[in-house]
């Protein structure tokens, strides 16, 4: 039987202390998969390209963060504080973001497929071309975010506030818009709309700038 080289296995980060995270960061490491790091304070850090998947940052403060390329995937983010942070291309795939704050934040390009993010304050945010296909957004206050080309397909944003969003070429194919407030958001070539549905969504004072029936 072939031993198992420790120094070669991902590092598990199993105290809730933000210092040593940024310790280990600064000295190269960055896997720390299921970390719990509950409540910690890692506002402004430069944590580009970790992976922290599976971790517990619940009610972490994040502020400000560079999470560039992080792994986020299956995190527990629930009440995060993640104002003004930059989370381009990051994978927040299957985590729960429910009641978090995201206002401001830069999300570009991220993969968030089948995320909870209900109740979350997604407000004043850029999620350009990203991927929330299944993402469960109930409750959300998406207002004035940017959702050029995103990926909305199967996703849940009944009751989500979308009021004066940017959804030009967002895909929303079976996406589930019932009692949402779309009041000035602005739609245009998108996918998975039919013409019942524009109308419904005009109605309730979403505004088109194209015909943007397949």
């Amino acid at each position: 039987m072939n031993k198992v080289d420790e120094k070669n296995l991902p590092a598990v980060l199993m105290a809730s202390s933000s210092s040593e995270l940024l310790q280990r960061y600064a000295a190269g490491e960055r896997d720390f998969p299921g970390s719990r790091l509950i409540g910690v304070n890692l506002t402004r850090a430069n944590l580009i390209g970790v992976d922290l998947s599976r971790v517990h940052l619940q009610y972490a403060y994040l502020a400000g963060a560079k999470l560039n390329g992080t792994n986020l995937s299956q995190a527990l983010l629930d009440g995060v504080q993640l104002i003004g942070a930059d989370l381009r291309d990051a994978n927040l795939s299957i985590s729960s973001l429910s009641e978090a704050q995201l206002c401001g934040a830069d999300l570009r390009d991220a993969v968030m497929k089948t995320a909870d993010l209900r109740g979350a304050d997604v407000s004043n945010a850029n999620l350009s071309c990203v991927n929330l296909s299944g993402a469960d957004l109930r409750y959300a206050n998406l207002v004035n975010s940017n959702f050029s080309y995103t990926n909305f397909s199967n996703a849940f944003l009944a009751t989500a506030n979308l009021s004066n969003a940017y959804l030009v070429g967002a895909n929303l194919t079976h996406t589930d818009l019932n009692g949402a407030n779309v009041e000035n958001a602005l739609f245009g070539y998108n996918k998975g709309i039919s013409k019942s549905l524009k109308l419904n969504l005009q109605m309730r004072g979403a505004i088109f700038i194209v015909d943007s029936e397949l």
